[in-house]
């Protein structure tokens, strides 16, 4: 006699289809999360390793703040893929850089101006403003095209900084996302209780403002950011002596390479002839993330200085 009843063999079956199922799910998920292994990386402020920013994406290859930008930065090896956040007339956020659509598109006018349809019209331009095939994307768009890839830098959110976190929750993007804040502690729990708690955000300031010094010594005691960003326009300038701080809280010093006014002239183009007196010279300072406008020539830098992990 059969001492399996059809009960037993039925259960049986089930459990199994069970286990295959769930089996079959867990292969079908990425084998690799970089950019949570990228945050945690950033969460070891004191490590020596360098961080590659794109700013605006990979934008001397394609049109700044594209999706083929994007894809181009992250297939280089870039960590982080700082792209900029503007609100159109219908409340929905893309990806542009300038309040106005003048420089970047075939359009011109406010963007905020626009409904998303209408903006969806327009096409981006290249470096030599020539049209391309490109739309401006939405957030939602540039979020996919990074998930899981790298992390995203969301600057020039601050206007619009709870309605942007709000949507990048929905999208179930937080986990890869930098929010930009440039303003007091008291300035953000006044207006956003609590917001600051919920994000992963970087601190972005310049020694031209005049209370920046209690800025970052407020957040640094008391609510310490992932990265503090700092620009500078001579080597003397004292924010750089919020280095050794940040460094020693564990916080990760961002420094940029794009333009001679935000390094004291140790910029991309330097690099491309004096690539230890530009590159070399910022890490010097203290930096372990740099931002910076080709991508390819510090990636190589980076790792002919075993800087790279």
């Amino acid at each position: 006699m059969n001492r399996f009843s059809p009960r037993a063999v039925l259960r049986a079956c089930l459990v199994g289809a069970a286990l295959l199922a769930a089996n079959a799910v867990a292969v079908a998920q990425p084998a690799y999360d970089r950019a949570a292994a990228i945050v945690a990386d950033l969460r070891l402020g004191a490590a020596r390793n360098v961080h590659v920013a794109a700013h605006r994406a990979d934008w001397r290859e394609h049109p700044e703040n594209s999706l083929p930008a994007i894809a181009s930065a992250i297939a280089l090896g870039c960590d982080i893929i700082e792209i900029d956040v503007r609100r159109t007339k219908d409340g929905r956020f893309v990806i542009i850089h300038d309040l106005t659509l003048d420089r970047t598109t075939t359009g011109k006018g406010n963007v905020a101006d626009f409904t998303l349809a209408e903006l969806r019209q327009l096409r981006l331009v290249d470096a030599n403003a020539h049209s391309t095939a490109e739309l401006i994307p939405t957030l939602e768009e540039a979020l996919n095209a990074v998930r899981g890839r790298a992390v995203v830098n969301l600057d020039k959110s601050f206007d619009h900084l709870a309605e942007i976190y709000a949507e990048v929750e929905r999208l179930g993007a937080l986990n890869f996302s930098l929010f930009s804040v440039n303003q007091p502690r008291a300035h953000y729990e006044t207006r956003h209780p609590g917001l600051l708690s919920r994000m992963k955000f970087m601190l972005v300031l310049n020694s031209k403002r005049a209370d920046f010094a209690a800025i970052i010594s407020d957040y640094l005691e008391n609510h310490p950011p992932l990265i503090l960003q700092m620009t500078f326009a001579e080597e003397t300038d004292p924010i750089l002596s919020f280095v050794p701080r940040a460094r020693a809280a564990g916080i990760r010093a961002w420094m940029n390479s794009l333009w001679p006014e935000h390094n004291a002239g140790h910029h991309d183009d330097r690099a491309l002839t004096d690539p230890a007196g530009s590159y070399g010279w910022i890490v010097a300072q203290g930096a372990t993330v740099i931002q910076t406008d080709r991508p390819r020539l510090l990636l190589g830098y980076l790792a002919t200085q075993g800087l790279r992990r």
